[in-house]
């Protein structure tokens, strides 16, 4: 190459600074994201009592080189901190990984959590296929040494899919009963049983303080006892004893019996009754105000709580909202959550979930869970709406013209990435909402949720989750008689289907929305069910029948004057151009980009840069097209676009390798194939061969 000479001062642009002259070949070196090793086990709890023997067995089992755990055991018993005490005092330096099956609405699938898992090693876009998912994990796990609780499994098919590779991880599993089939994949068996009579006492102590124990020492002793020696219900009526000094021990022993604490030879599981009947006993005591909320928690179809939330749901003022989670959280009915945003979190213990749900049902009160669940979905939606005209402006525009008036709430960001991350955080529960939604009988909320969340799918490429979310909007705005809100979920679900690899899927899904819009009358809605047929075509490699629709859009979006629909379908065209005709190509892309310059899409103008560049590197103008490429390429990276910097990585290795600069090329050719491999494994391999033969 020729020399490359810049006066002035030197300039920022994204991937290069350049200054002075810059002499020879110019590589680009993708920054590698620093991303921290994951942290995800919960906090053990500072009340951690005992459970010496129980520690040295799991390193007797350890040492005999177990990496698969199954601490099995009576609900309450600390399975869940014996788990993440015993693996945060291992030394697993590549990351801890996190899941609570228990506390799940609906099965939680392995896909997600191998997604939020990947993410957490900074794979921002995990592939889509279950079977590519799990290769990756495997892949990235295989030399990581990496600790991973899952907590609350029911069934050995739920772990399988989740245990890492490699012998320097350890996965420890918590169970009620041992799931002994995991003994083909080699799990060793641990069984927790309730705390030592002395343990029990300690801890019982911890809370209801020292001195206070010494002086009641046979009533201490009875109500551990009366607490099956359980560290749950320890918690809990330790916790009240703390905060009402004036409740004697043995008058909270004798309460407990009142309520029908079971005797060892009770016919029900006594450690049920135990915990239930010790959560009975806290509830009684709370104020009335905070009884309410923790109903009505146990009623909302979400994984975590905030104050937004809270107040949204029990219709309160925020302060309040947040006053009575904190009382919930000293009564040990809480767990804390690390900060999503800044935004402090919350989570019912799974067995305070279940109380809350059944005192709702019982509870004699104006209380309607109907409206709750109501207010909920609306303060879900207000608050989805303000990220979607955040982050994709372009799409919120069709539900509000039909929806009531939304409560006025203050979204809980204030950037991008924090807007974002309050999607990502409300994702797991969003198909919960989704369903509750429309089980009461309101399509009219149920697409618009679905619509909002549309960032969400778009950026972190969560295809189940897209894919499952449409279809239970689609059926939502069909039953509200929407014909432009079926359109909608039409289209915006084709996008997910197509991307995820269902292609015949995606075509029917776009050939009915293309039927649909014809019906209506609406041009562009069937411009764009064209454009997406073109693409499926040309991916299916049929490019004549993705010329015809493509050809058929444009003339379209030409009638009805929409430059934007007409430059987007040009760069598809343009695609299927560059095969056999590259000159062709690159005078779609360059008028294609001098109309999404007019209508300021900077993602697509940078789309189309790309594109440009490398046509113009096939039609003999490799410099001008490197240096399109290279501008194309900062401006994708700044945006996120993962696939499309893949393409331009790999396209810019193509253009060095006319210059018969291999080095430059395979560095290039590599950089696209860490891209490639979280979201096209096949492409992947590909270009890892392109890289091999150079």
């Amino acid at each position: 190459m020729t020399a490359n000479e810049i006066s002035g001062s030197a300039q920022l642009h994204g991937l290069t600074v350049q200054t002075g002259s810059v002499a020879g070949g110019i590589h680009y070196y993708r920054p590698a994201t620093d991303v921290p090793p994951p942290r995800q086990l919960p906090g053990v709890p500072r009340h951690f009592t005992d459970r010496e023997d129980d520690v040295r067995a799991l390193n007797t089992a350890r040492e005999s080189g177990a990496t698969l755990i199954d601490i099995c055991g009576i609900g309450g018993s600390g399975k869940s901190a014996l788990a993440a005490r015993w693996l945060s005092a291992g030394t697993y330096d590549d990351g801890q990984l996190y899941v609570d099956l228990s506390s799940q609405e609906g099965p939680l699938q392995s896909e997600a959590i191998l997604r939020r898992w990947l993410r957490a090693f900074g794979f921002d876009r995990p592939p889509s296929r279950s079977g590519e998912l799990i290769t990756l994990w495997r892949s990235v796990t295989a030399t990581r040494s990496v600790a991973v609780l899952i907590d609350g499994a029911t069934r050995p098919g739920q772990v399988r899919p989740l245990l890492p590779a490699g012998d320097r991880s350890a996965t420890v599993v918590t169970s009620r009963g041992a799931l002994r089939d995991l003994a083909a994949d080699g799990a060793v068996f641990h069984s927790l049983r309730p705390l030592g009579h002395h343990a029990a006492v300690q801890l019982l102590a911890r809370f209801a303080g020292q001195v206070r124990v010494e002086a009641s020492p046979r009533d201490a002793a009875r109500l551990a006892d009366r607490c099956f020696r359980l560290p749950l219900p320890l918690v809990l009526v330790g916790a009240r004893l703390a905060l009402r000094p004036d409740h004697s021990i043995a008058a909270v022993t004798d309460a407990l019996a009142d309520r029908g604490l079971p005797t060892d030879t009770a016919r029900e599981d006594p450690a049920r009754m135990t915990v239930d009947t010790a959560l009975d006993g806290t509830y009684e005591d709370l104020e009335p105000l905070t009884q309410r909320v923790y109903r009505l928690l146990g009623l909302v179809p979400t994984l975590d709580v905030d104050p937004d939330l809270t107040a949204a749901v029990c219709d309160v003022a925020w302060a309040q909202a947040e006053l009575q989670l904190e009382i919930l959280a000293g009564e040990q009915l809480l767990e804390p959550l690390p900060e999503v945003g800044g935004r402090v979190r919350y989570r019912l213990i799974p067995a305070a979930r279940d109380h809350a749900r059944r005192r709702a049902m019982q509870a004699d009160s104006d209380d309607d869970p109907a409206r709750s669940l109501r207010r909920l979905c609306e303060w879900m939606l207000a608050v989805s709406t303000q990220a979607q005209i955040r982050l994709t402006p372009a799409q919120a525009t069709l539900w509000q013209a039909t929806m009531p008036p939304l409560p006025q709430v203050q979204a809980p960001f204030r950037t991008d990435p924090e807007a974002l991350a309050w999607l990502e955080s409300y994702g797991d529960s969003l198909l919960d909402v989704l369903h509750a939604a429309a089980e009461a009988g309101w399509p009219g909320v149920v697409w618009p949720l679905v619509d909002t969340f549309w960032p969400l799918f778009l950026r972190l490429h969560q295809y189940e989750l897209w894919v499952a979310a449409h279809k239970i909007g689609l059926t939502a705005a069909r039953q509200s008689d929407n014909a432009a809100a079926v359109r909608q979920m039409l289209l915006s679900g084709a996008i997910g289907l197509n991307a995820s690899g269902r292609r015949n899927d995606a075509i029917r899904w776009y050939t009915e929305a293309r039927d649909e819009a014809r019906r209506a009358g609406d041009r562009r809605d069937e411009g764009q069910a064209l454009l997406g047929l073109g693409a499926c075509h040309y991916e299916a490699g049929r490019p004549e029948l993705a010329r015809a629709f493509l050809a058929e859009a444009i003339g379209l979006w030409r009638d009805c004057a929409y430059p934007r629909g007409v430059a987007l379908a040009q760069l598809t065209m343009g695609e299927v151009d560059l095969a056999d005709d590259a000159g062709r190509a690159l005078a779609l892309f360059v008028e294609a980009r001098a109309a999404l310059l007019e209508v300021d899409d900077s993602y697509e103008v940078a789309r189309a840069l790309v594109l440009q560049g490398h046509a113009r590197v096939l039609t003999g103008g490799v410099e001008a097209g490197i240096e399109e490429m290279k501008m194309g390429l900062a401006s994708l990276t700044a945006a996120g676009g993962t696939r499309w910097q893949a393409r331009a990585l790999e396209w810019l290795a193509d253009a060095y390798c006319s210059y018969g600069d291999a080095a430059s090329a395979r560095h290039l050719y590599q950089q696209a194939v860490e891209l490639y491999e979280v979201i096209r494994p096949t492409d992947a391999e590909r270009v890892r061969n392109l890289a091999v033969n150079l």
